[in-house]
């Protein structure tokens, strides 16, 4: 069992437990959608949207952002298997023509699986200096730290580093 969870929670990591998609609205305005797998919850969701929030503004040659709606939800649910085996034991005494005894079975092998996902839209406006709202918005390099070049070519793809 504890291995099966860190296999998948591991496969998560390398694999990526988040995706994200940007619909553009207008010119310097878009809707990020985040959907992220179970173990990271509702505000690892939200991490990695507002890192894409900074992301997109850089992408789309913006130097500012502020989130001007914000939605989230989560459809995590558990499912519960069967057991996989049983294993049965006796014990037995008999004293003249009497027989006496008692018998345990024991069953195992079910899990306990983490299905859905924790959802998150954002609405972002893009700022450039001169515009209105620049000053109050977000610095989206400051907001990735120092290793936003990486960042913006790749993406963000787990919430384990949000």
């Amino acid at each position: 069992m504890k291995f099966s969870f860190a296999l998948t929670a591991l496969s998560f990591v390398l694999f990526g437990c988040a995706e994200t998609s940007v619909t553009p609205v207008s010119r310097n305005q878009i809707i990020i959608s985040t959907s992220a797998a179970p173990y990271c919850g509702r505000s690892g969701a939200n991490k990695v949207a507002a890192q894409m929030a900074a992301i997109e503004t850089i992408r789309r040659g913006f130097e500012r952002f502020i989130i001007v709606g914000s939605n989230s939800e989560s459809n995590v649910n558990t499912l519960t298997t069967g057991p996989t085996y049983a294993y049965t034991s006796a014990t037995a005494n008999t004293y003249g023509n009497t027989t006496y005894g008692n018998a345990t079975t024991t069953f195992g092998g079910s899990q306990t699986i983490f299905v859905g996902s924790n959802d998150t839209d954002l609405g972002v406006l893009l700022l450039n200096r001169g515009e209105q709202g620049y000053d109050q918005g977000i610095d989206a390099k400051a907001e990735l730290g120092a290793n936003w070049p990486e960042l913006v070519a790749n993406g963000v793809m787990t919430c384990t580093n949000s």
